[in-house]
């Protein structure tokens, strides 16, 4: 510096304050240059080196909402990156948007959180911690905008883009089809490195592979057993009502329904029935003897049927799969319930596949649901004339299902469902209409089902065709009836968790005996739940005898 002094002082002082400006001006002049530079370049390049990869989806809606097409899974692929962008994508002091994604690190459902949301349950609040517990399966996640290149990773690019076309156009699928909309949603990978394609491809396969380790990880921590009900079938865009796809709800089962709180004379056979079947022993481990299980529940309304099913599910570690006979049209359809063991979900990306022995099908109110199932007479007619007039106590019993009366109506046993008239009046009749002899070759058809476990349940055994309750499709038929002295005893010793002295068991004895009319379990359970005191409830119990 003092080369440059020119030992004039305001010379000097110029000189000083021009350096830092003339410094920047040329780096300034430098970032300019490598800027063009790189413009250049990549103008060059992307003529003949540019790479790009395309990851398209089309939705569609109509005023239900979405109209999935399960035939194609670039959803799931957009999922992927998009989660994976959120984790590890830098936004800071970008502009970008929020979105709400699936957080497959949810927080552990310990037992002592359990136990808060079963607390929760009795709470004011209709929403409480059941509500809090499914928000925290969301996440909010920082994504790049809109119809806008961004830089994801070094020499690698990526595009948002959103097209939609709201001209409406109808299918042949009926309503469904009127006022589609249509959206197509298009992910764009881009580079143009010497390796474009191995690290789009990189790219790709990193954000799919932590989704899938994400999700597997999430399966496996849950532990709760469900009871599936098919809710809706989906028909496609553009697809016709025989290619509809099945979507299943599934509502978490307790653990609180087991044997222990249930009385009837079968149970210790049931039990060790249950018992050789899940050990493989006594008659199941017999070579030549299927290896599945069905029961038949009968019994009225309020003997414990549901209580039960509930019970077998518990004791075995099993889910549910409620299959309704009234909401099947065709044997295939049946089938594919029965044997594919793939369950689509509402709110999840992934079905939920499972085996034979981790299932409990149930056919409730079999009698009520279809008309397949009605015994015959020679001819394949039904064995029972229509009956104008029921009495009032068959038809209390029956109505107690919403599909409960099967009413004056003989159809042919092939009709199904008993929505099948509303289908022919809409001018669609299926060609492969459900009927006895597809329900039996689901039982015990060509098909091996080994380890499954199906329970049947009716109010009315007699009405069932002997071909579908026979030895070998059912292994054991357990009958519900009204409870007896003995069993009101145990029960009440159950609920009151103490032991009756033996004038309160005399007096149980005496009441049960001398009732007018029978007492079903679910009225006893009612009186314990009512009391906290023996001697009250047996007195209420007395009373509801002399009425």
């Amino acid at each position: 510096m003092n080369a440059l002094r020119t030992s004039n002082v305001i010379f000097d002082t110029l000189i000083c304050l021009l350096i830092p400006i003339v410094f920047k001006r040329i780096l300034d002049s430098f970032n300019q240059f490598a800027t063009k530079f790189a413009t250049l370049r990549d103008l060059f390049r992307r003529q003949g080196d540019e790479i790009v990869r395309r990851i398209e989806r089309k939705t569609h809606f109509n005023a239900r909402g979405i109209i999935h097409d399960y035939e194609e899974h670039n959803h799931i692929l957009q999922n992927a990156i998009s989660i994976y962008l959120s984790d590890h994508l830098d936004m800071d002091k970008k502009s970008g948007r929020y979105e709400v994604l699936d957080n497959l690190n949810p927080p552990e459902d310990n037992d002592a959180h359990a136990a808060e949301r079963e607390d929760d349950l009795y709470d004011d609040d209709p929403y409480g911690e059941n509500e809090s517990f499914e928000l925290q399966r969301l996440k909010i996640g920082a994504l790049p905008p809109l119809n806008q290149w961004i830089k994801i990773e070094p020499e690698l690019e990526f595009y948002h883009e959103v097209t939609n076309d709201e001209g409406g156009g109808g299918n042949s699928n009926g309503d469904q089809g009127k006022s589609l909309e249509k959206s197509t949603i298009t992910f764009i990978l881009r580079s143009s490195a010497a390796d474009a394609t191995q690290r789009i491809d990189s790219f790709v396969n990193r954000a799919f592979q932590s989704y899938q380790d994400a999700v597997v990880a999430k399966h496996k921590k849950d532990k709760t057993r469900y009871m599936y009900m098919a809710a809706t079938q989906e028909l496609g865009p553009g697809k016709s009502s025989a290619a509809a796809v099945v979507k299943y709800k599934r509502y978490g089962l307790s653990d609180d329904k087991t044997f222990d709180s249930l009385f009837f004379d079968e149970k210790p056979k049931l039990l060790s029935l249950l018992d050789n079947f899940m050990t493989k022993s006594g008659k199941f481990g017999v070579k030549g003897i299927p290896y599945k299980m069905g029961l038949l529940l009968h019994g009225p309304p309020g003997t414990g049927k549901t209580s039960l099913i509930k019970a077998v599910a518990q004791y075995t570690k099993r889910h549910i799969v409620n299959v309704s006979l009234s909401k099947i049209k065709t044997n295939q359809e049946l089938m594919d319930m029965m044997f594919d063991l793939t369950f689509r979900l509402y709110g999840e990306d992934w079905p939920a596949t499972l085996r034979f022995d981790q299932i409990v099908f149930v056919m409730e109110d079999v009698d009520c649901a279809s008309n397949v199932v009605l015994a015959r007479m020679s001819g394949g007619k039904m064995s029972s004339r229509p009956r104008r007039r029921r009495n009032r106590r068959d038809a209390d019993q029956d109505n107690e299902k919403p599909n409960g009366d099967i009413g004056d109506v003989e159809n042919d046993l092939a009709i199904g469902p008993k929505n099948l008239a509303s289908d022919r009046m809409s001018g669609w009749v299926p060609k492969d209409k459900l009927n006895l002899s597809g329900l039996l070759n689901v039982l015990d058809g060509v098909v091996d089902s080994p380890g499954r476990i199906l329970i049947m349940t009716t109010n009315h055994p007699e009405k069932l065709d002997p071909a579908l309750i026979r030895p070998g499709r059912v292994n054991k038929k357990v009958e519900l009836g009204p409870i007896n002295g003995r069993q009101t005893q145990a029960m009440i010793e159950h609920y009151f968790a103490t032991a009756l002295s033996q004038a309160q068991r005399n007096a149980v004895a005496r009441v049960i005996a001398n009732a007018s009319n029978s007492f079903s379990p679910a009225q006893i359970e009612q009186l314990c739940a009512e009391h906290y005191d023996i001697d009250d409830m047996l007195a209420e119990l007395a009373v509801a005898v002399a009425c």
